[in-house]
């Protein structure tokens, strides 16, 4: 007779891919747990210093009605300000492929002038609506909350028509300027699972 340890560990595979097969579906990012979304890059900025950009998200997987989100940055450039939102990821862009961030990212939750905390500012400068927009910390960190739900606009639904994904990008001073892109795509549970 096998000891029951042993039936165990040679069923614990099994049960590891079936648990993995259930949740990496609703990971959309290369971190090592579903429920938390990381991108980063490396940027050379229009004079020749160079930004190790770092962009993190507490949750990537949403109940269906949305909910609020822990975002850290760090490592941004504190010269150029930043648009920290949740916004359409747009035809062609690929998370985490930088060569593919060509187009900026829109609609966007709440829109520019958001102050229902779906989005941010993040600015030494110094102006801005309070509460919206924040200074970077040391090191070109910052650390603040989105509140996040699933219908961008009417009839733009993420998961259902769009994919979406919390960004970074140029605030307004350089909004054709892509270097500052990053994507952590975010979902939704089905609605009769929220």
């Amino acid at each position: 007779m096998t000891p029951p340890t042993k039936k165990l560990l040679r069923r614990a595979p099994a049960v590891l891919a079936a648990g993995l097969a259930a949740v990496l579906p609703f990971a959309g990012t290369a971190s090592a747990s579903p429920l938390v979304g990381h991108a980063h890059r490396t940027v050379t900025a229009a004079d020749g210093e160079t930004f190790h950009l770092r962009l993190t998200a507490e949750s990537t997987f949403l109940p269906a009605a949305g909910g609020t989100v822990d975002v850290r940055g760090k490592g941004y450039n504190r010269a150029q300000g930043i648009f920290l939102a949740f916004c359409v990821i747009p035809d062609g862009v690929v998370a985490g492929d930088p060569s593919t961030y060509t187009t900026l990212p829109t609609p966007c939750l709440g829109g520019r002038e958001s102050t229902d905390g779906s989005a941010r500012r993040i600015t030494d400068q110094g102006t801005g609506t309070p509460g919206v927009t924040i200074p970077y910390e040391k090191g070109g960190r910052f650390t603040t909350t989105l509140d996040l739900k699933p219908e961008i606009a009417d009839g733009v639904v993420c998961d259902a028509t769009v994919k979406c994904a919390i960004v970074t990008r140029a605030d307004y001073t350089a909004t054709g300027n892509r270097l500052y892109d990053q994507y952590i795509p975010v979902h939704f549970a089905p609605a009769d699972q929220g």
